[in-house]
């Protein structure tokens, strides 16, 4: 094993040999800057003495590796410097040192894909506004469009007007699952994220918009279910070109002022203009599984109350600790206390109460290492969070349970309409629409 340095252990040897030369309140007030390769610089607030600057780079060069290049030492007074900093996106992280010293700093992680994971959880929904529950997981076959669909159906079937929307781009299922053959609309989101992409900001969507979603009869003519597909019926006419869609689909645009767009900011914009076309009381959004774009653009850009699907596995409980761990790079507070619209569902779980149990201390215990004592931290007079315990009902990590069911192995309602009767998956999904319908509930109130 060599000396070399890699990614994970990259940036706390960069800080501690800056820690060298320079004072620590000097270090924070700078920006860490790390470049899409994964090359490390540092960017002063003031201009480092020429001596100083010497022997850091000296150091650098020896001791960095590939990791420091040269001209990886910036400060503020060189052109174009500023300008760069307004234009990015800094996220402030504590890094734990060998030394077991923690310090506070400003990264800039530039990206070239990824970048939506670096905004922070957008403002939550509020009336009149729409409801909004996204449906995610990090591991596919948890059965999370499935519960979607029954969800949907049965606030539809309570007079609800809803609006499904599927984001799983690369693995869509709900049109297939809600409307039939002759129902489905001639475009998707797919295809809008296409057309916006050639037309750019004078995309004229109008009309597309109204070709975009259909009306699913489980609704039974009790509320409102709109459905809206990732590829519409058109990808029926030509299955050879959604490939070639899916290829363009993540870029980012311009706006009219040339600003980037990112697809998190494509995707709110769609579902602001999707929502606008009838008034909807809820919406309900599919999320691709795993942590990928189109993922953060659904977790973090639209403001909804987030579902985190798993099952009792540790392939769940390791994956989550990857989202949650980065999570907790967000600061929380008063106006956007955006824990409280993470809720873990517990699915396919076993009907006897220890095995719900086991996967309730299991998601306790990700939630308060990365997230219950870092907010609790964030604690001042002017700010008090809500603390949550291993039993706290209202508490992200109690998860509600989706009881395992081999009858909902091979969803499809469209032949075999019993499996969207109510006393049918009330039997399985109870607890989940129970706790869809508190939220719902909670909200109209206030």
């Amino acid at each position: 094993m060599t000396n070399a340095h890699y990614f994970d252990a990259s940036l706390a040897a960069f800080i501690s040999i800056l820690l060298a030369h320079i004072k620590q309140d000097d270090l924070e007030a700078g920006w860490i800057w790390r470049d899409a390769s994964g090359h490390l610089g540092y960017i002063s607030a003031s201009k480092m003495a020429d001596e100083t600057q010497t022997q850091l780079i000296q150091q650098l060069q020896a001791e960095m590796s590939a990791y420091f290049r040269e001209g990886g030492l910036l400060d503020l007074t060189q052109p174009g410097i500023q300008s760069l900093l307004n234009s990015a996106t800094i996220a402030k992280h504590a890094i734990k040192l060998a030394s077991a010293q923690t310090i506070s700093i400003r990264l800039v992680d530039r990206r070239i894909i990824g970048t939506d994971w670096l905004n922070p959880p957008a403002l939550g929904w509020q009336q009149p506004a729409p409801a909004r529950f996204v449906f995610a997981s990090l591991k596919g076959g948890v059965g999370r469009s499935t519960a979607l669909a029954v969800v949907a159906t049965h606030l539809a079937r309570e007079g609800k007007k809803v609006l499904a929307i599927d984001l799983d781009l690369e693995a869509p299922g709900l049109g297939e699952m809600l409307l039939h053959g002759v129902e489905q609309p001639q475009y998707g989101v797919l295809d809008w994220l296409v057309e916006r992409q050639v037309y750019g900001h004078g995309f004229d969507d109008g009309d597309f918009l109204r070709h975009m979603f259909a009306a699913s009869a489980f609704a039974d003519h009790q509320g409102l279910l709109h459905v809206v597909p990732a590829v519409g019926s058109i990808a029926n006419q030509h299955p050879e070109n959604v490939l070639a869609k899916l290829a363009r689909a993540y870029l980012d645009i311009s706006d009219a002022e040339g600003n980037s767009i990112s697809l998190a900011g494509q995707i709110q914009e769609l579902v602001n203009r999707l929502s606008k076309t009838a008034t909807y009381d809820v919406i309900l959004v599919d999320a691709r599984a795993g942590l990928n774009e189109s993922t953060a653009a659904a977790l973090l850009g639209l403001g909804g109350d987030i579902l985190l699907f798993g099952i009792d596995t540790p392939q769940t409980f390791a994956s989550y600790r990857y989202l949650l761990s980065h999570l907790a790079s967000f600061s929380f507070d008063d106006e956007n206390d955006w824990l409280l619209r993470l809720h873990m569902v517990h699915a396919k779980a076993g009907r006897e109460s220890f095995q719900q149990k086991l996967f309730h201390d299991r998601a306790f215990e990700i939630f308060n290492e990365f997230l219950y004592e870092t907010r609790n931290a964030a604690q001042s007079e002017e700010t008090l969070f809500p603390r949550f315990g291993l039993d706290s009902q209202s508490a992200p990590h109690y998860a509600w349970p989706i009881l395992f069911d081999s009858n909902f192995l091979q969803f499809d309602p469209l032949s075999k309409a019993s499996q969207l009767d109510r006393d049918y998956y009330l039997a399985t999904y109870k607890h989940l629409i129970d706790g869809i319908s508190a939220l719902l509930a909670s909200d109209e109130s206030n």
